[in-house]
């Protein structure tokens, strides 16, 4: 072999070493400068007495429930053979709807059209037909199917925009007190509707007198 041709293959493995080293020496640095990650696990249950109930929709609200191993003990519950019973209540304590469950933990839907009202759930065992409240949950104010329309302390204006007319109301009471936004879309369509039909005949009244 040519002697230059033999040293120029010895400095190219040369070189491809050292390459080869430093690659080494970054990709350990750059494993060594990664953050730890460090795994949570999450628990089936906190153990922790909980009782909600959220709104769905205007017939459907979410319960979710934890009765906690300490509150069973304490009340001699054995949910293998005893069970736990829910009641749905307004706020003047007239129970609207009642479910049970074997569960400590657990969820469950109500679907049940409470209108307009204030309702809470309370959990709770029963002896000698006595209901015995264990835990009691947050109070929600339930959807309104009403829509509230102008009323005479209203301040209502008309006002007329490319062809169409808009009713706007000052005070809209249905936000406050969780109407339905559909229904209260639908309802303004058909007063918007009646101006409309209102003005053609007005229009057509005008047309005939001018004749």
């Amino acid at each position: 072999m040519n002697p230059k041709a033999d040293d120029l293959v010895k400095e190219s493995m040369k070189l491809e070493n050292d390459f080869s080293s430093s690659s080494h020496v970054i990709d350990t640095l750059v494993k060594e400068g990664e953050p730890v990650v460090q795994e949570y696990k999450i628990p089936d249950r906190y153990n922790k007495d909980t009782l909600r109930i959220l709104m769905v929709n205007t017939e459907k609200y979410f319960v979710y429930w934890e009765v906690s191993d300490q509150t069973l003990a304490k009340n001699n519950i054995d949910l293998g053979k005893d069970k736990l019973y829910f009641k749905v209540f307004n706020t003047d304590n007239q129970e609207l709807y009642s479910f049970e469950s074997s569960f400590a933990l657990g969820k469950y839907y109500v679907k049940r059209p409470f209108e307009n009202m204030n309702v809470y759930v309370k959990v709770g065992l029963t002896k000698e037909d006595d209901f015995i409240e264990l835990i009691t949950s947050n109070t929600v104010h339930t959807f309104s199917s009403q829509v509230n329309l102008p009323s005479s302390e209203d301040e209502v204006w008309i006002r007329k925009k490319m062809g169409w007319t808009e009713v706007i109301r000052s005070t809209i009471e249905h936000s406050e007190q969780g109407v339905s936004s559909a229904k209260y879309i639908e309802e303004m369509e058909k007063i918007k509707h009646f101006i409309e039909e209102v003005e053609e005949k007005q229009k057509f009244s005008s047309s005939s007198v001018v004749k």
